[in-house]
């Protein structure tokens, strides 16, 4: 038996926004909501956010000095893109490796990956590529 990963917990400053960012711009499942706190899937993994109710915390420094984080492989990289975008979330960096800046003022979408800071300052990398993260067995699972 091998140890298998299966929750991911995110207390968030403003679960209102971050469940925008989760379940509507990238696409996440709801499988339960409770006062504060939503559990949210992709069939194979729990991921759950809930409200902070404690002391106010340093604000995060975002862009690409994160400490944290995230990725997330979607069926459709252009369809994600938009979305991240008409509900206002800044999307930073194109490509794999964060080298190359997003020009949001140009008409041509990510083709490859992008990366984009959930409410909270987490950067995520979005993918639609089944080879991005060494070990992990999309395929099989589908």
């Amino acid at each position: 038996m091998s140890t298998t990963l299966v929750h991911i917990g995110v207390r968030t400053t403003n679960l209102e926004k971050s469940i925008r960012f989760w379940r509507d711009a990238l696409g996440l499942t709801v499988a339960d909501a409770v006062d504060g706190r939503f559990d949210l899937t992709d069939g194979y993994h729990n991921f759950r956010v809930f409200q902070h109710n404690g002391p106010d915390r340093p604000k995060h420094i975002g862009g690409m000095l994160d400490y944290l984080h995230i990725g997330v492989r979607v069926p459709d990289l252009r369809a994600a893109a938009k979305r991240c975008e008409a509900l206002g979330f800044e999307i930073t960096w194109e490509g794999l490796d964060g080298t190359k800046p997003y020009d949001p003022n140009s008409d041509e979408l990510p083709s490859i990956a992008f990366k984009v800071e959930d409410p909270d300052g987490i950067v995520v990398d979005i993918t639609e590529r089944n080879d991005q993260w060494p070990g992990v067995d999309i395929e099989s699972k589908g």
